[in-house]
C-alpha cells in the first residue's frame, strides 16, 4: 500500500516514537542559538553604521514588519527564514532519515513542480488580493489609500521582498505543513487529523486580531490540504510565497497596510477563501495532467547485516601418512633357505638332460 505524505515518517523501518518529538526540542534550541547568531551579525552590521540605537530599535520593533525600514523588514524575515536549518537539522540528528521526505514523497523538493505552482499561485492570489482591494476601494474609498510615487525606497522594497519572502515562507511551511503534519500524521492514519491539528497552531503564530488570525487558519487550511493532496511541499510553499508577495508589494506601493488588521471583518476573509477553492481545483487538475507523484511506494525492510571483513578460515583436516601393514615376524630360531641363484641365460644344460627334441 502506498504511503501518503502525513505518514511519511511512521512508515518507514526507521521509524521510533520518540524521534520527531526529540527532534521537535532539538529544532527549538537550533533556532534559539541561529537566532542568537543572527542577532550578533545585525549588531555588527548596524553599529559601525548607525551606532547601536538602530540595533535597539529594531529589537523593540521585531516583527512588525515595517517596510518603511527595508533593512528592519530583511532581519524579521531572516529571523524566521532560520527555521529552515534549524527543522532540516533536527531531523537529521534524530531521524528518521532521510530528510528529503520531509520535503517530498520523492525525497526531495521538486523544483520544477514548484516552479509550476508559483505561476498558478501568482494568478489565483494576484487576482484576488488585488481584485479585492479595488472591489473596497469602489466600496469605500476611504478605506484604501491611493498608490504612492515609486521612487528608490519603493524599488528597493520590492526587490527584497521577492528576495527575502520565499525564505520565510518556505521556513514556516516546513514547520507547519512539513514537521507538523507528519509528527501527529505518525500516530493517525487519517489525513484530516494533523490538517486540523495544524490550523490553529499555525494561527497562534501570527500576532493579529480575531479576524485576522480566522483568516490565517483558513489560508493554513489551504495549504494543508495542497500538501496531503500533492505529497509534498511545494504548492503550499508557491501559495504562501504568492499571497505574501502580492500583500508586501501592494504595502510598498503605499496600498494597504499588509501586517494591519485592526477593522478587519468577515467580509475579508472572502479573498483568501476564494483563492484557496480556485487554486486547490487547479492545481489538482495539474497534478493528474502531469501525472504528478502523491504518494510513496512501500520502502522494503532493510538487508541483513553484512558479515564480518574477516572470517576465520574453514577447518580443513591435515592428511595423514595410512598405518604401515603388519607382517609377521618368523618364530625365533626359524631359518629360511636360501634358494637357487638364478641361471645365466646361456648356461648349458646340466649332464642327462636330454637335448630339446630327443623326449619324443
Amino acid at each position: 500500500m502506498s504511503t501518503r505524505y502525513h505518514r511519511l515518517a511512521r512508515e518507514t523501518p526507521a521509524y521510533g516514537w520518540w524521534k520527531l518529538p526529540v527532534a521537535g526540542f532539538l529544532a527549538l534550541g537550533l533556532f534559539l542559538g541561529l537566532t542568537v547568531v543572527l542577532l550578533g551579525i545585525a549588531f555588527f552590521a548596524f553599529w559601525p553604521v548607525r551606532g547601536t540605537d538602530a540595533f535597539e530599535r529594531w529589537l523593540d520593533d521585531v516583527g512588525s514588519l515595517d517596510l518603511t525600514r527595508p533593512d528592519f523588514f530583511v532581519l524579521d524575515m531572516l529571523s524566521l527564514a532560520v527555521l529552515i536549518p534549524a527543522v532540516l537539522g533536527a531531523v537529521w540528528i534524530v531521524g528518521p532519515r532521510p530528510i528529503g521526505y520531509l520535503s517530498s514523497v520523492a525525497g526531495r523538493l521538486r523544483w520544477g513542480w514548484l516552479a509550476r505552482n508559483a505561476v498558478m499561485s501568482f494568478i489565483v492570489f494576484g487576482i484576488a488580493l488585488v481584485g479585492w482591494v479595488l472591489v473596497a476601494e469602489a466600496a469605500d474609498p476611504a478605506e484604501v489609500q491611493a498608490p504612492t510615487g515609486v521612487d528608490g525606497t519603493v524599488v528597493l522594497a520590492i526587490v527584497l521582498v521577492l528576495l527575502v519572502t520565499p525564505l520565510q515562507a518556505a521556513a514556516e511551511e516546513y514547520v507547519f505543513r512539513g514537521y507538523l503534519l507528519q509528527l501527529v500524521g505518525s500516530w493517525t492514519r487519517f489525513a484530516t487529523i494533523p490538517v486540523l491539528v495544524s490550523m490553529p497552531l499555525f494561527a497562534a503564530g501570527h500576532t493579529y486580531d480575531w479576524w485576522g488570525l480566522v483568516d490565517v487558519a483558513m489560508f493554513g487550511l489551504t495549504a494543508a490540504i495542497l500538501t496531503i493532496r500533492t505529497g509534498g511541499l511545494e504548492a503550499a510553499i508557491a501559495a504562501h510565497t504568492a499571497n505574501n508577495v502580492v500583500l508586501f508589494v501592494l504595502d510598498a506601493l503605499g496600498v494597504i497596510v499588509a501586517t494591519d488588521d485592526s477593522g478587519a471583518g468577515p467580509a475579508d476573509l472572502v479573498p483568501t477563501a476564494l483563492a484557496g477553492i480556485v487554486l486547490i481545483a487547479w492545481v489538482e487538475w495539474s497534478v493528474r495532467r502531469h501525472d504528478v507523484q502523491t504518494t510513496r511506494d512501500p520502502i522494503p525492510p532493510p538487508p541483513p547485516p553484512a558479515p564480518p571483513v574477516w572470517s576465520p578460515p574453514t577447518y580443513v583436516p591435515i592428511p595423514t601418512a595410512p598405518p604401515p601393514t603388519y607382517v609377521p615376524a618368523a618364530p625365533p630360531g626359524a631359518q629360511t633357505a636360501p634358494g637357487p641363484p638364478p641361471l645365466h641365460p646361456r648356461t648349458p644344460p646340466y649332464p642327462g638332460e636330454l637335448p630339446p627334441g630327443w623326449d619324443r
